[in-house]
């Protein structure tokens, strides 16, 4: 069954390398760029994870990708920060890097191509997570899935969860793992975090190794150079929150930037993508200049709430069309 796996992974490497080479030699890329200028839209690339090792759940950009992908950026592009898209003077389009959460592997790989690029980019940390040093808990859950055995995930028992892990291979722990995921991010967080304790008894049966997140001295260091805002304090979907919750949390951030980062906080992202209009409202009454959201969709440079695109790839060509919006928007 592994094997069968790897086989169909290559094959479907190979078939998105030709693909978004034929839309390049098509002149699919020329027309997404002729689109962006014409709309003097902004750009802005939510980013993630940088890193060579492979991970079952979702796919780090590997550095050489992500290198390619600022050189191409560089290229077409003026790569600036969120507080200098009011400012910049420039004839290219304007694009910003973004990245989220405050995983260790920004400083191991994504930082020196950034420096090798002379490129600077936003991050969106989580206090929590600083603080702690372990990721949120569904990364956590993934954690401990890649290893954990067939008979021990078969003791997780959760009230309305009834599917049952088929296999030890990487794709039956895929296919449980976002469906686990997806039924407790679908729970009110008091609820969750109920369930959530049963799993973490049998997580401390597993020697397994938590996904690394920056401390709060890195922080400080990369913050010399790049641009820090909020991810939340705790990462939760504020869609699903009290708008008394939304601002208690907000306000942690607050005080966390102020105390322990020496940093003002003026850039929040919303967790998952999740958010009110009234949650918007209140960012700004607390002076937050830059709300950043997801919907797959281009920016304007007069507003201050900005989607951004998922950045990922398997190949070269890929990555630099879906950072062109591939996929999302139309060119007309």
């Amino acid at each position: 069954m592994e094997a069968i796996r790897r086989c169909k992974a290559i094959n479907l490497k190979v078939f998105k390398s030709f693909y978004f080479h034929g839309l390049k030699l098509l002149g699919k890329d020329r027309r997404m760029l002729s689109h962006i200028r014409r709309n003097d839209a902004v750009t802005i690339l939510n980013l993630h994870q940088v890193s060579p090792h492979p991970y079952p759940f979702w796919s780090p950009l590997n550095p050489e990708i992500f290198d390619d992908l600022l050189k191409f950026l560089k290229q077409h592009f003026e790569v600036v920060l969120l507080r200098e898209i009011d400012s910049i003077k420039t004839k290219k389009p304007i694009a910003v890097l973004s990245f989220d959460d405050g995983y260790f592997n920004f400083i191991e790989y994504a930082l020196p191509v950034l420096e090798k690029h002379n490129l600077r980019a936003n991050m969106n940390v989580i206090p929590s997570c600083v603080e702690s040093g372990e990721p949120v808990w569904n990364v956590k859950l993934y954690d401990f899935l890649t290893t954990a055995p067939k008979s021990l995930i078969d003791e997780i028992a959760l009230p309305g969860f009834d599917y049952q892990l088929k296999d030890e291979s990487n794709d039956g722990k895929i296919q449980y793992g976002l469906r686990i995921s997806r039924f407790l991010k679908n729970r009110p967080r008091v609820e969750r975090e109920e369930l959530w304790k049963n799993i973490e008894k049998l997580m401390r049966k597993s020697d397994f190794k938590l996904t690394r997140m920056m401390n709060r001295e890195e922080i400080k260091e990369i913050a010399k150079n790049h641009e820090i805002g909020a991810h939340s304090y705790s990462h939760e979907s504020m869609k699903f929150e009290e708008i008394e919750f939304f601002k208690y949390d907000l306000q942690k951030c607050i005080k966390y930037f102020r105390e322990n980062l020496d940093l003002p906080l003026d850039i929040y992202a919303f967790p998952n993508g999740s958010y009110t209009a009234e949650q918007i409202e209140i960012l700004q009454q607390y002076k937050i200049k830059y709300a950043l959201l997801v919907e797959e969709k281009y920016a304007k440079k007069e507003e201050n709430v900005f989607p951004r695109f998922t950045i990922y790839g398997e190949t070269p060509h890929e990555t630099r069309f879906r950072a062109l919006g591939f996929n999302n928007v139309k060119e007309g």
